[in-house]
């Protein structure tokens, strides 16, 4: 039950994300506003996928677990090395892919 519940978690971290997006990475980047929710909603993703247990995320190779947990804590620990470019393609290259497998597990 804990498990799908992280899953969840992830999953609406993600559709939160998507609604933020702007149109380019020029927009994406004077919007600190975007900014600071896309990053909270990583942070939430990256947590939630700490949370579930190393036998499920073994099990699920598919998901990269450890980049997603990595993203969160270099946003937390090490805020001041986010680089804006690298978010931004995080958003628009791995967040669809990541939302299909988080669903396709769900089901």
């Amino acid at each position: 039950m804990r498990m799908t519940k992280r899953l969840e978690d992830m999953l609406s971290a993600i559709q939160a994300i998507e609604g933020y997006q702007v149109s380019s990475f020029e927009e994406f980047k004077g919007d600190e506003r975007t900014q600071d929710a896309v990053m909270y909603n990583l942070i939430i993703l990256g947590e939630a996928a700490n949370q579930i247990e190393d036998s499920f995320r073994e099990e699920h190779p598919k998901v990269p677990w450890s980049s997603i947990i990595g993203t969160r804590n270099v946003i937390v620990h090490g805020y001041d090395q986010v680089k804006l470019q690298i978010v931004w393609e995080i958003i628009q290259r791995d967040l669809q892919e990541l939302k299909q497998s988080i669903l396709d597990l769900l089901e």
